[in-house]
């Protein structure tokens, strides 16, 4: 039996792609249309009318490329024989900002990450602690869904802790978003899964970071620290430098190898400190053992050098994006992951831990930068 030809199809069912989209006045989106006949058998689907339904927002040509003309929604119509299909367009235009001001919140497209600058060298991001759940962005289907709880609020109270110790204030950016709608800490691939929403909200995000990493180049040396919980079952804070536990089981001598410090987000503190790699990673001065000093168990440090085989997050995207990973970046990263009970779970203890954290990142800046406030 001889097979039809798509142009000898009947068309009964149209569809466009995609099926959502969010474009700048002024920038285009390609659609296409596809043609079925009955059974779902593809159809030609040349000759299809393109229109918008409103085209002070955005028009369309015939070849399915729109152009955003004005912040706004419309809906894309594909017609063809006598069935048709839709596509929603909204055409943001995001603020114009101006100048930033420290202590001011600066919002992204619908609230879903916020950038509140800072005078301090130090830059909080918390991208996993959000509770908000849109429609407009469906669940992730792949990757960790459940978000880091309460690191938003342990965030702020590090803000908050740093402004009583110092009279000023770090760069925070926080997400709003739920985790299972975005994972700002991963490539924008896997992060958003292709929703326009999503997408936008992790350009702010790190848009945002690069700012804060701007003002603070701008004056000299800086610090970046990613804000995460863990749920491993060892209750320590571990600290990562994009060093694996492989490389952190290494011998002090081994790990202090150049090699080693530049494969670290803090490379630019690696390279100029005065002392061993290996006593900047898990020494008595290093983030970690500054943080046993207070009490806070931590990993590396002092009292817990090495990984072994114990779980241990390294680090992710964002200290790799934002960290001091090559030559010209002069803001270090460190990722946190905080231990739940005593430190997080309570506002009580959030406060309390923040003061603490808030101390070992002045002590930590002055140690290994040589300055913290504004002068």
């Amino acid at each position: 039996m001889a097979c039809e030809s798509p142009s000898s199809v009947d068309v009964r069912q149209v569809r466009v792609s995609p099926e959502v989209a969010l474009v700048l006045p002024g920038e285009t989106q390609i659609f296409a249309a596809e043609a079925f006949g009955n059974g779902g058998v593809t159809a030609s689907s040349a000759g299809v009318q393109w229109t918008t339904t409103d085209p002070s927002v955005a028009t369309i040509g015939n070849g399915g490329t729109l152009r955003a003309v004005r912040e706004g929604t419309t809906m894309v119509v594909a017609r063809l024989a006598d069935q048709a299909d839709t596509a929603h367009v909204e055409v943001y235009d995001p603020p114009d900002f101006g100048p930033l001001e420290p202590g001011i919140s600066y919002l992204g497209r619908r609230g879903y990450v916020e950038y509140i600058p800072g005078e301090l060298p130090v830059i909080l991001s918390a991208p996993h602690g959000g509770r908000v759940g849109v429609p407009e962005i469906p669940n992730r289907q792949n990757g960790t869904l459940v978000g880091d709880q309460n690191t938003l609020q342990l965030t702020e109270a590090v803000r908050e802790a740093l402004i009583e110790l110092t009279g000023f204030a770090p760069h925070v950016v926080l997400v709003h978003l739920d985790r299972a709608k975005l994972d700002a800490n991963r490539e924008i691939e896997e992060a958003a899964e292709g929703n326009p929403f999503a997408e936008r909200a992790w350009l702010e995000y790190h848009d945002f970071i690069r700012s804060a990493r701007a003002a603070i180049a701008n004056r000299g040396e800086g610090l970046y620290l990613d804000m995460h919980g863990h749920g491993h079952v060892i209750p320590r804070v571990e600290v990562g430098y994009l060093l694996t536990r492989e490389d952190l089981n290494r011998s002090d001598l081994s790990v202090s190898a150049l090699r080693y410090v530049l494969q670290s987000s803090i490379r630019e503190l690696g390279r100029d400190s005065p002392i061993p790699f290996a006593d900047l990673l898990r020494g008595t001065t290093s983030f970690g053992g500054l943080l046993q000093a207070e009490g806070i168990p931590a990993l590396p440090s002092p009292a817990h050098p090495m990984p072994g085989q114990d779980p241990y997050f390294s680090g992710g995207y964002s200290i790799r994006e934002h960290g001091s990973l090559v030559d010209t970046e002069l803001v270090s990263g460190i990722q946190l992951e905080h231990h739940f009970v005593g430190l997080r779970d309570t506002e009580a203890n959030q406060r309390a831990y923040a003061v603490i954290l808030a101390r070992v990142i002045r002590a930590f800046m002055l140690e290994h930068v040589g300055f913290f406030e504004p002068t």
